[in-house]
């Protein structure tokens, strides 16, 4: 048992090690691409020019939406014209349906047991109509998937959320200046909102073209991002 439990952990350590190198090796190459071609289409993430990981109030946030750009581990563009946007959604009207959001209160407001939870039954369903999800196989796999989200639970209550490499909560900038939660990260977010968390970090991955719309005649460069991105960050701290 303990063999398989220091095998494990050597796995982790590796696979934490393995992201990281190449993690750097994608900011590098975008950063030298920041300093050499100063087009905005050129700003790439993840990049060490870009401070694009904030400090904000969980309870600030209005708006969500789930764009259709995938940004794990790959470099993606930073400034986009894109009409997502259109799509947003009041946070405060698409909890009151989400599975995810119902399931983290069953679970750590009311006390659900797991098997009861609306995810799990929406887990149980995909797994029986032959979709995989959350690399789920079987109802054992689903039962161990919750378990793991209750220890990420305890954790987050005991020394709140931590910046990661990657696989942070992630956000955009609409058109409109507001910071909208988006794709990864939803299970963090909502428990950070039950728990009253006054400040998590989260990583922007893609601005709206339109907010720098009044320097159309000007080169925009990382300095004018980074001030953006802190404006935004003051807004919602």
């Amino acid at each position: 048992m303990l063999n398989l439990s220091l095998r494990a952990i050597k796995i982790k350590i590796a696979t934490y090690i393995i992201i990281s190198i190449f993690n750097n090796l994608r900011s590098l190459k975008n950063s030298l691409e920041t300093i050499l071609n100063k087009n905005n289409s050129n700003f790439y993430i993840p990049n060490y020019f870009i401070k694009n990981i904030i400090l904000i109030n969980p309870k600030k946030i209005k708006y969500r939406n789930a764009i259709p750009m995938k940004f794990k581990r790959k470099s993606t563009p930073f400034i986009l014209n894109f009409d997502w946007d259109k799509k947003n959604e009041l946070l405060s009207e698409f909890q009151k349906n989400d599975h995810t959001h119902i399931t983290c209160n069953q679970l750590f407001v009311e006390g659900l047991e797991i098997q009861k939870t609306k995810e799990y039954f929406f887990f149980k369903k995909k797994i029986e109509n032959g979709i995989n999800i959350k690399n789920c196989e079987n109802e054992n796999d689903i039962f161990l998937y919750f378990k793991n989200l209750i220890e990420t639970f305890k954790n987050i209550k005991k020394h709140g959320i931590k910046k990661k490499i990657e696989n942070n909560i992630e956000f955009m900038i609409d058109r409109n200046f507001n910071l909208v939660k988006i794709n990864g990260g939803n299970h963090r977010f909502f428990m950070s909102r039950i728990l009253g968390l006054k400040s998590i970090p989260v990583e922007i991955k893609v601005v709206h073209s339109e907010c720098f719309a009044n320097d159309k005649n000007k080169i925009i460069n990382y300095k004018d991002l980074n001030k953006l991105i802190n404006k935004i960050q003051l807004y919602y701290e």
